[in-house]
């Protein structure tokens, strides 16, 4: 059978794909595997690893409406609400959650220059649930409108850090409404 020119050259194509495929596959094959970098990390690292939250506080929400609103995901709330920040600090060395024996302090620091004391417990209280860190702030009634941008630092008792900083991301972050929720009596 004799062959066209556009069928030689279309054969000297294929050809020179499966011979540089070949040799592709050769030199891959000769290469050592690279270390891992998660691994190599893991056993190195000593920033503590967090996680967290914020979650719509129980302060000033009405009774009939806390099985809803309250303790659930808002990055939207109101003057006069309560913002809640939940945090679980992880030691990288071990991969377990850190308790308030093994940590000297965890913080909220708030772009409007205050900082908030986090607390280690069980939550709900009663009955006891599971316990991680929480801090909690009520938005005063004259605070501006906008967001609230924070950062969350654990220490732990042997002085290594860890730092929580959210998804810049303006439509994300903790944002002040208009709106201003009446003081309620609470319930002690």
């Amino acid at each position: 059978m004799i062959l066209g020119h556009a069928s030689k050259r279309f054969l000297g194509v294929v050809l020179l794909m499966i011979t540089v495929g070949l040799l592709l596959t050769a030199c891959q094959a000769a290469a050592a595997p690279a270390a891992s970098p998660t691994a190599s990390a893991a056993t190195t690292t000593s920033k503590l690893i967090l996680s967290a939250d914020v979650v719509q506080g129980s302060k000033n929400v009405p009774k009939e409406q806390q099985a809803t609103n309250a303790c659930v995901l808002s990055s939207r709330f109101p003057r006069n609400s309560e913002i809640v920040w939940r945090v679980r600090v992880y030691d990288p060395r071990t991969g377990n959650m850190m308790n308030k024996s093994q940590l000297s302090k965890v913080e909220v620091q708030l772009s409007n220059g205050k900082t908030l004391t986090m607390d280690y417990g069980p939550h709900p209280k009663n009955p006891p649930g599971e316990s991680y860190w929480t801090a909690s702030w009520v938005v005063p009634k004259d605070n501006p409108t906008g967001t609230l941008n924070y950062t969350i630092v654990a220490t732990s008792v042997d002085g290594r850090t860890g730092e929580y900083k959210p998804i810049s991301v303006q439509s994300s972050l903790p944002t002040i409404t208009d709106q201003t929720l009446p003081d309620l009596a609470q319930a002690g």
